[in-house]
């Protein structure tokens, strides 16, 4: 019987040091910064948006539009002036999709990343260093 209960008040211990000495896992993201609707933007889309939220390592701007054959979404995870990553999917009418990812050293690239983050104001941009 003592052993038995010796056994349970070690094992309760192990449990009870393993919970109160996990690490602390930080929120992936911090929250978002801006939403900015109703862009003018090249290929013209319809009932669009721009998001963007401040993660702990980036900022990540999601864009979707409406095209007229489907819907588009776009992301840019950024932090400072330096451009991360960025892709798009686009979703058609018919139920296909198709996905891309975009050239960073692109010029064409880099010139639409400036013209969509330009939507937000230098405050929030200002949170993504």
């Amino acid at each position: 019987m003592k052993l038995k209960m010796l056994t349970l008040t070690a094992l309760a211990g192990i449990v009870l040091t393993a919970c109160t000495s996990a690490p602390k896992i930080p929120p992936l993201a911090t929250g978002v910064l801006q939403e900015v609707q109703n862009l003018e933007v090249y290929p013209e889309t319809t009932n669009n948006k721009a998001k963007l939220t401040k993660f702990t390592d980036k900022c990540v701007i999601e864009f979707t539009g409406n095209l007229a054959t489907g819907k588009s979404v776009e992301q840019w995870s950024f932090k400072g002036l330096t451009l991360i990553s960025g892709g798009s999917a686009t979703f058609a009418q018919d139920g296909s999709s198709t996905a891309a990812n975009f050239d960073l050293h692109a010029a064409e690239v880099q010139k639409n990343f400036l013209i969509l983050r330009n939507h937000f104001h230098k405050d929030a941009l200002a949170q993504c260093n």
